[in-house]
Order: structure tokens, then sequence, then C-alpha cells
């Protein structure tokens, strides 16, 4: 029986759309009052809104709490990560 490579799991919370508790983020790419993009082990997420504020960071437990109004959130996988760094430097 193949077994394939599971990635760490990962939990999101959002509580009131005011609220976000995401673990095994491993950085912070980019924190503006209306996005939040940070890198998981696999792949990215965009947390979008606005007056977003980094509530919380511990990197030793990879967890972060974003705090303001959640509008939206994308996931951008490993695969993807070319085409990240090309949207940064437009």
């Amino acid at each position: 029986m193949e077994t394939k490579n599971m990635s760490k799991i990962h939990t999101l919370t959002i509580y009131n759309r005011e609220k976000l508790e995401l673990t095994s983020a491993v950085e912070v790419i980019s924190s503006t009052d209306r996005e939040v993009i940070a890198r998981l082990e696999d792949s990215f997420i965009y947390i979008a809104g606005t007056n977003l504020t980094i509530s919380k960071l511990v990197p030793e437990e990879e967890l972060l709490v974003v705090s303001g109004n959640i509008l939206g959130l994308k996931y951008e996988g490993k695969a993807l990560k070319k085409s990240f760094w090309s949207r940064v430097f437009k």
C-alpha cells in the first residue's frame, strides 16, 4: 500500500469575522491593514480585510492571530510560489 507524503496539518478559526487564529504559520511574508500574507509549510494564505493587525505571532508555536474585519481568505499552493514572487516584484 502506497502512502502519500502528508503535509503538516493546520487549523484556522475565525471568530465573528473579527479575529482569526491560524496554526502552522511558518512566517509572515507581508502585513498591511488590508492584507496579511503568511507562509504555511507547503503553501501560502492570503487574509484580506480592513483594519487588519497581527495581534499575536508566536514563531516557536507557529501561531498567528490576526484581528480586524476579515473579508476573505485565499490559499496558494507551493506550485504557484513563483507567481507569488512575480506579483511582489511587478
